[in-house]
Protein backbone atom coordinates (compact mmCIF):
# COMPACT_ATOMS: atom_id res chain seq x y z
CA UNK A 1 0.00 0.00 0.00
CA UNK A 2 1.28 3.50 -0.82
CA UNK A 3 2.74 5.56 2.01
CA UNK A 4 2.23 9.26 2.61
CA UNK A 5 4.26 11.40 4.99
CA UNK A 6 2.66 13.61 7.61
CA UNK A 7 4.30 16.97 8.18
CA UNK A 8 4.51 16.36 11.93
CA UNK A 9 6.36 13.08 11.36
CA UNK A 10 5.15 9.53 10.76
CA UNK A 11 3.59 7.88 7.75
CA UNK A 12 0.10 6.96 6.64
CA UNK A 13 -1.04 4.12 4.43
CA UNK A 14 -3.83 4.90 2.00
CA UNK A 15 -5.66 2.31 -0.15
CA UNK A 16 -4.36 2.43 -3.78
CA UNK A 17 -7.82 3.11 -5.27
CA UNK A 18 -8.20 6.26 -3.20
CA UNK A 19 -4.57 7.07 -3.77
CA UNK A 20 -5.21 7.46 -7.49
CA UNK A 21 -8.70 8.89 -7.03
CA UNK A 22 -7.37 11.76 -4.93
CA UNK A 23 -4.24 12.04 -7.05
CA UNK A 24 -1.89 11.46 -4.17
CA UNK A 25 1.61 10.31 -4.97
CA UNK A 26 3.96 8.06 -3.07
CA UNK A 27 5.80 10.15 -0.49
CA UNK A 28 3.39 13.12 -0.63
CA UNK A 29 3.42 15.24 2.47
CA UNK A 30 0.13 16.01 4.13
CA UNK A 31 -0.22 19.31 5.93
CA UNK A 32 -1.78 18.87 9.36
CA UNK A 33 -3.34 21.99 10.75
CA UNK A 34 -5.61 22.61 13.67
CA UNK A 35 -8.92 24.06 12.51
CA UNK A 36 -11.72 25.26 14.80
CA UNK A 37 -13.52 21.92 14.70
CA UNK A 38 -10.53 19.59 14.73
CA UNK A 39 -7.68 18.51 12.56
CA UNK A 40 -7.69 18.97 8.82
CA UNK A 41 -5.33 17.23 6.43
CA UNK A 42 -4.46 18.85 3.14
CA UNK A 43 -2.61 16.90 0.47
CA UNK A 44 0.14 19.20 -0.77
CA UNK A 45 -0.41 18.54 -4.48
CA UNK A 46 -2.84 19.20 -7.30
CA UNK A 47 -5.85 17.06 -6.41
CA UNK A 48 -9.06 18.81 -7.53
CA UNK A 49 -10.21 21.07 -4.70
CA UNK A 50 -13.73 19.61 -4.63
CA UNK A 51 -12.60 15.99 -4.18
CA UNK A 52 -9.92 17.08 -1.77
CA UNK A 53 -12.48 18.89 0.36
CA UNK A 54 -14.86 15.94 0.32
CA UNK A 55 -12.27 13.37 1.37
CA UNK A 56 -10.54 15.43 4.04
CA UNK A 57 -13.89 16.62 5.33
CA UNK A 58 -14.75 12.97 6.04
CA UNK A 59 -11.49 12.54 7.89
CA UNK A 60 -12.03 15.78 9.74
CA UNK A 61 -15.47 14.59 10.88
CA UNK A 62 -14.17 11.21 12.04
CA UNK A 63 -11.15 12.65 13.81
CA UNK A 64 -12.63 15.94 14.93
CA UNK A 65 -11.70 16.00 18.60
CA UNK A 66 -8.57 13.87 18.62
CA UNK A 67 -5.54 16.02 19.38
CA UNK A 68 -2.88 13.28 19.14
CA UNK A 69 -1.27 13.31 15.75
CA UNK A 70 0.39 9.92 15.46
CA UNK A 71 0.50 7.76 12.41
CA UNK A 72 -1.40 4.82 13.89
CA UNK A 73 -4.48 6.83 14.90
CA UNK A 74 -4.29 8.75 11.64
CA UNK A 75 -4.16 5.48 9.75
CA UNK A 76 -7.24 4.23 11.60
CA UNK A 77 -9.01 7.51 10.96
CA UNK A 78 -8.29 7.40 7.25
CA UNK A 79 -9.53 3.81 7.12
CA UNK A 80 -12.71 4.84 8.91
CA UNK A 81 -13.18 7.75 6.53
CA UNK A 82 -12.55 5.46 3.57
CA UNK A 83 -15.18 3.01 4.84
CA UNK A 84 -17.65 5.87 5.34
CA UNK A 85 -16.88 7.10 1.83
CA UNK A 86 -17.40 3.64 0.32
CA UNK A 87 -20.69 3.22 2.21
CA UNK A 88 -21.82 6.57 0.82
CA UNK A 89 -20.90 5.47 -2.71
CA UNK A 90 -22.81 2.18 -2.26
CA UNK A 91 -25.90 4.08 -1.08
CA UNK A 92 -25.73 6.22 -4.24
CA UNK A 93 -25.51 3.10 -6.42
CA UNK A 94 -28.51 1.46 -4.72
CA UNK A 95 -30.81 4.39 -5.48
Amino acid sequence: MPQVKIRSGGQVTIPPRLFSKYRLQEGDTLEVCDAENGIVLIPKNGAPQKTKDHFWELIEKTWARNRNIDSRSLDRTINRAVRAYRAEERKKLRR
